[in-house]
């Protein structure tokens, strides 16, 4: 397994907690939505009325299979 460089500038990153969501591309809450854009995670479409969240390419995802998570990855 291959964890983030704390020390990393050069992307900035978000995970999730899957929970049984699909991890191909799961739906992320409003919280997440909120929270990964405060991380600087950009966002073709952000809409906390319809809960429609779109994650702008590119992007890179790294799925931990072990803890059940999925991270998001974006060039700074």
């Amino acid at each position: 397994m291959t964890a983030l460089p704390a020390n990393d500038t050069s992307h900035v990153y978000y995970t999730i907690q899957l929970n049984g969501r699909d991890p191909s591309w799961p739906q992320l809450t409003l919280d997440e939505a909120r929270e990964a854009l405060a991380a600087g995670i950009r966002f073709s479409i952000y809409d906390e009325h319809t809960g429609e969240f779109n994650v702008s390419i590119p992007y890179s995802t790294i799925r931990y299979v072990d803890r059940d998570t999925l991270t998001i990855l974006q060039e700074a």
